[in-house]
């Protein structure tokens, strides 16, 4: 090894082959002729959504290592709308894992961004139930998080990590019932994979639980009118949850040959518990997950697994969802989580009525 490549692993935990490697496959996937159209679908249909989302990604700076603020810094200086550009971020920030305080949120960028894209393009074409889409949009979310976990194997089996999304069985999950609450995805990342070079916080784990309500539409409008006869609209069901929770649009009912990307909009942002316009304040589901990550302004944190479990299941039943996922960084966490599960699932029995009637409102 030379003297150089020691530098790099010391700074960034990768060396100069390993960097390019990633940075490679990384520029591979955004200009893909297939992410390029799917990207460029929702800006077309929201000339605001690449300015959205950079301001989703730009929203702190915590999660940017050395490299990526000066990266920053450099692209202000040359031109300082640079910085509401989508494509220069991508390509001067985002692609390059340098510039990544932790390695994890490189990863799970890529994996959502590549999941979000085959499942845009290749299951929101025909008609499929709310379930059935969700399902395909998580199982294309684990296989490519371990697609992208070995684009940066050696990083990972150097820091002891493992970089997967696993599901937890909720064994009695329907989902669409009291809550709003359709799937549930954790974030749970340790900080195995920060770089070695950066300054070492107190607390480097980050948890942070999500809820995701999902409903399909014909551009541009999608019905919330979802109520329960006893405790009101789901929108204000979802919005009382304790963690970051969201509606996510799957465009599945329209006649457009190239569907959006699925879109998140988080609760506060719906005004109306009937129809809302999906351009709306919503961004990818891709940008929505690294700012869930790195902004703890747009995602509460959670203490501990049996914490997080809490704050997802304080206002839902077991069978409120259809999924609970974990993304992780540390090898013990999808069993620990299973764990947490199990012994909390007797907590949980006495929340509301699992009879309770679900209706549209008229």
């Amino acid at each position: 090894m030379t003297g150089h490549d020691e530098t790099m692993l010391s700074a960034f935990g990768m060396d100069g082959d390993e960097i390019f490697a990633a940075m490679s496959r990384a520029h591979s996937l955004v200009t893909d002729e297939e992410t390029v159209r799917g990207m460029g679908e929702f800006t077309n249909a929201c000339p605001a959504a690449d300015k959205r989302k950079a301001d989703a990604v730009r929203g702190t700076s915590e999660w940017l290592a050395g490299a990526g603020t000066a990266s920053m810094i450099y692209m202000y200086r040359d031109d300082p709308s640079a910085l509401n550009s989508w494509a220069a971020l991508l390509d001067r920030v985002l692609t390059q894992p340098p510039c990544y305080r932790d390695l994890a949120d490189w990863w799970l960028f890529f994996s959502a961004l590549e999941a979000e894209t085959g499942f845009q393009l290749e299951r929101c074409t025909s008609r499929k139930g709310e379930q059935g889409l969700t399902a395909h949009l998580l199982e294309a979310l684990a296989t490519q998080g371990k697609a992208w976990s070995e684009v940066i194997a050696p990083a990972v089996a150097r820091n002891g990590a493992t970089l997967a999304i696993s599901d937890i069985d909720l064994q009695v999950g329907g989902g669409e019932q009291v809550t709003g609450g359709d799937f549930g995805l954790i974030l749970d990342f340790d900080g195995r994979m920060v770089q070695p070079g950066a300054r070492r916080e107190v607390e480097e784990r980050r948890i942070i639980p999500l809820i995701f309500q999902a409903k399909r539409y014909a551009r541009p409008t999608a019905s919330v009118s979802q109520a329960n006869k006893l405790r009101g609209p789901q929108l204000n069901l979802l919005a009382a949850n304790d963690c970051a929770s969201a509606y996510i649009f799957y465009e599945n009912l329209g006649d457009q040959e190239t569907p959006l990307p699925p879109l998140v909009k988080p609760a506060e942002s719906v005004r109306s518990p009937t129809t809302t316009d999906v351009l709306e304040d919503s961004i990818d589901f891709a940008t929505y997950l690294l700012r869930a990550a790195t902004n703890p302004a747009a995602a509460p944190r959670a203490r501990s697994p049996d914490d997080a479990l809490r704050m997802i299941f304080s206002k839902a039943l077991p069978s409120d969802l259809s999924a609970l996922v974990v993304v992780s960084s540390d090898p013990t966490a999808t069993n620990r989580y299973r764990s947490s599960w199990s012994m909390l699932q007797h907590m949980l029995r006495h929340h509301g009525s699992e009879g309770e009637e679900v209706h549209e409102q008229n």
